[in-house]
């Protein structure tokens, strides 16, 4: 049962620096924080006509599945 746990720990800790060298790579990029933290970031799309229709349509489906019992 050891080998298994030590096969595992290896498993998790080559993925987890797999997901270390990938976050570094994208913070690499150079992206600019936005101004004014996420809520600016994200409220871009405030106001659009297809950011609208995408609420409504995603709020339609969630009703149906509601219904269906999704």
């Amino acid at each position: 049962m050891w080998m298994i746990d030590a096969m595992s720990t290896k498993i998790m800790e080559r993925t987890v620096a797999d997901l270390q060298s990938r976050v570094e790579r994208l913070e690499s990029r150079g992206r600019p924080a936005a101004k004014g933290g996420w809520r600016a970031a994200f409220g871009f799309a405030k106001g659009d006509k297809l950011f609208r229709d995408a609420m409504k349509r995603g709020a339609q489906w969630r009703q149906q599945a509601n219904h269906e019992g999704r």
